[in-house]
């Protein structure tokens, strides 16, 4: 804390300490956070994605390799111990609600350093207020942009005036996730045939469906139908390049809409009405 005019002038630190969930969920946990420390101009330090870092153009800035891994093991011994709350001019506040975006700025006029986390902080006007300069930081590095394959196929189909409509299928944990509803093909069969005919109605068109998965589908490729198999992140960049997007409720789905301002429909359930105006960007 240093002081100047008489008044005290705090530099605050918000550190991310504690990670919420897989790839998807992590960039949106971050993206939150990063954006309320961009407004209130405050440093923000995520040392948890290091691992994840290193696939953008200019993500936040975070510890890498042996001092990475040292900072969130040192957190979750903090978290664990209580030591933290020991420290002077350091304050631990992992978030388990969604009404905290007041707390953390009075935090922020306190204490130098502050270790946050939780999946429930939620900024989402600020999200979408610096929309176009996270899609700039988080774009995909080019050296990790394909070269051929599926890209050069959406271009050339794009070039052709067809529709690109990425299948996002989440199956893995989707399995027993409220009963698994969102884990048969079936209905993402049903719901493609339901857009090619959207897509014939409204723009007379054809359209090319991308099936993207964590594991293998029964929905077989043909010359309307293609897979992915991609990694995660290169997933995510392809998504982001097709017209529209379906899915079930994820964060995968949403993340390539934000990045690509993709409209998106999200599948509820088994019996949803599909029109294109029913389609959504993703704002944050």
């Amino acid at each position: 804390m240093n002081k100047s005019g008489g008044a005290n002038v705090i530099t605050s630190n918000i550190i991310m300490a504690f990670p919420y969930g897989n790839h998807s969920n992590r960039l949106f946990q971050n993206l939150h956070f990063e954006a309320f420390c961009i407004e209130h101009n405050i440093k923000y330090l995520n040392p948890t994605f290091c691992n994840i870092s290193k696939y953008y153009v200019s993500p936040c800035r975070s510890y890498r390799g042996l001092k990475g891994r040292f900072t969130v093991f040192t957190m979750k011994i903090f978290k664990k111990t209580k030591l933290l709350h020991k420290i002077k001019n350091v304050k631990l506040f992992n978030i388990d609600n969604q009404d905290n975006r007041g707390e953390l700025c009075n935090l922020s006029k306190i204490y130098n350093n502050i270790y946050t986390g939780g999946w429930y902080f939620r900024a989402h006007d600020l999200v979408e207020k610096h929309h176009d300069f996270f899609m700039q930081k988080y774009s995909l590095k080019y050296k990790y942009i394909p070269k051929a394959g599926l890209l050069d196929d959406i271009n050339q189909w794009k070039l052709m005036n067809i529709i690109i409509v990425g299948i996002h299928i989440r199956r893995g944990d989707y399995i027993s996730h409220e009963d698994g509803k969102y884990y048969d093909g079936v209905i993402y069969k049903k719901y493609m045939k339901l857009m090619q005919d959207e897509i014939y109605r409204v723009y007379e068109r054809k359209c090319h469906f991308i099936i993207f998965s964590n594991e293998k589908t029964l929905i077989g490729e043909n010359q309307f139908i293609s897979k992915s198999n991609n990694e995660w992140y290169i997933d995510h960049y392809l998504m982001s390049n097709c017209d529209y997007l379906i899915g079930p409720p994820s964060t995968f789905t949403s993340w390539a809409s934000y990045m690509g301002k993709v409209k998106m429909f999200h599948i509820e359930t088994a019996n949803d009405k599909l029109s294109l105006d029913k389609f959504k960007y993703c704002g944050g």
